[in-house]
């Protein structure tokens, strides 16, 4: 009973530490998200690690919550290793490593309190909310400004391949009644990462083997690129059957049908696999 107590004890102490040492950062964290629409699943990011912990509650009711010396050292290292990169974060006003630096904290707090056994456990749910963190503009920029050119090319490509003619000069694509420019936020990028989110998910919940979770998890990469080349070649293709002004409008509510046409794709391709796998072990 003490022994519980002890841990609920410390779990609503460190719950107020973290309220008051990172509500600054949640609140930045807060107003970039909101500026990036194709990224609005960031916010169900919690929500799926509180419930990948939900779903091993009986492990967690089995295992030995005491910890040894290893654990409390590790675990008090990557602690000052957190604080030391949310620090730096705050006075370099870098976002990335603030909510870094968060992660690393909740992941040190969980080492140092529980053990490594619940540790083991509570990994990939901590690790999971890497995925709310923005990238970094120099990484952003460096994978998605030749990531443009190669969806310019393939959409241009498409147009081709249906009899439209089309002029592709880098990443703007030349037509008769419309000319596009695939800008940075037409590569994908986001939406990859989105559906990497997904795809760990299912192949954390539902999938057994390793090849099949890495499959899934790969097929993330193809699956963003191809729906952001669908989207550009539909513009292109709705400005030349009928003009650019609906072309346009179709260009202002596009980016709501790309993530969920790629998450339909992940799922379709999930539940394959997981099909695959049941018939193999039957």
């Amino acid at each position: 009973m003490k022994h519980n107590l002890y841990h609920i004890a410390a779990f609503l102490v460190m719950s107020g530490v973290y309220l008051l040492l990172f509500y600054p950062f949640f609140t930045e964290l807060n107003t970039y998200w909101q500026h990036e629409r194709e990224s609005s699943y960031v916010y169900l990011i919690p929500f799926f690690s509180v419930y990948f912990i939900w779903v091993q509650k009986d492990r967690l009711k089995g295992i030995s919550r005491d910890h040894d010396a290893g654990s409390n050292v590790a675990g008090l290292l990557l602690l000052v290793t957190g604080l030391v990169l949310y620090i730096t974060g705050r006075y370099t006003y870098v976002l990335f490593l603030e909510a870094f630096a968060f992660v690393a904290v909740m992941a040190a707090t969980v080492l140092f309190v529980y053990g490594k056994e619940l540790f083991r456990i509570a990994a990939v749910p901590i690790a999971f909310l890497l995925f709310m963190l923005p990238i970094p503009y120099p990484v952003y920029f460096a994978v998605a400004g030749p990531l443009k050119y190669f969806i310019a090319d393939m959409a241009a490509g498409l147009l081709g391949l249906f009899g439209i003619p089309v002029l592709l000069d880098g990443n703007v694509i030349e037509m008769t009644s419309i000319s596009m420019l695939v800008h940075e936020t037409c590569s994908g990028l986001r939406t990859v990462i989105s559906l990497l989110a997904i795809g760990s998910a299912f192949a954390y919940l539902f999938l057994r083997s390793n090849t099949g979770r890495f499959v899934i998890i790969l097929l993330a990469v193809p699956v963003g690129i191809l729906v952001n080349v669908l989207r550009v070649f539909a513009i292109g293709f709705l400005a030349h059957v009928f003009n650019s002004t609906v072309a346009m409008d179709f260009h202002k509510y596009a980016w709501g049908l790309v993530t969920p046409a790629g998450i339909v794709t992940m799922f379709v391709s999930g539940y394959v696999l997981r099909w695959y796998e049941q018939r193999r072990d039957t």
